[in-house]
């Protein structure tokens, strides 16, 4: 079984997608430090303290996680089946059998656009279940959707 990684860009993808969260809290502790934490902390209580924790956390988690999430992402084309497996405190692996493909998408939002990566998604005949595969480059994404959408009409022409 050959096991692919994912394109090195996605860690900037993710790093991008992570520093606006971390900016998003960081303003957010800070609105809350000043207009509602006021009433709760005790007087002389040191103001932005819980805005630069948060900030430093935020920083942290965009610096490291990312990094870490990528490592662990791993995905192959086997002969019967398409195994993702990825994680980082909870690993998950699946396993989804061509037979049970329904149709594939390839997604791609602006920044991933501008970086040209893309994000294979396989829908199954089961309702809600789906295996993504993110961070492709946009022309890999595409070859391994129309691959998968190839295995799907052979295996419709063969008989039953």
């Amino acid at each position: 079984m050959e096991m692919r990684r994912l394109a090195p860009r996605v860690r900037l993808l993710w790093r991008v997608r992570a520093l606006v969260w971390a900016v998003g809290l960081t303003v957010g502790a800070w609105m809350g430090e000043l207009h509602l934490l006021p009433r709760y902390l005790p007087d002389g209580w040191p103001r932005g303290w819980i805005t630069a924790g948060v900030g430093v956390l935020g920083l942290a988690w965009t610096l490291t996680i990312p990094a870490i999430r990528y490592r662990r992402w791993r995905y192959a084309l086997r002969s019967r089946d398409l195994w993702i497996h990825y994680g980082i405190l909870w690993r998950t692996v699946s396993v989804i059998p061509y037979i049970r493909l329904q149709f594939v998408d390839t997604e791609q939002g602006p920044v991933a656009r501008i970086l040209g990566l893309a994000t294979l998604v396989v829908h199954t005949a089961a309702p809600g279940t789906a295996g993504r595969i993110p961070g492709l480059d946009a022309g890999e994404a595409e070859d391994l959707r129309e691959r998968l959408a190839h295995l799907e009409e052979v295996r419709s022409d063969e008989p039953t």
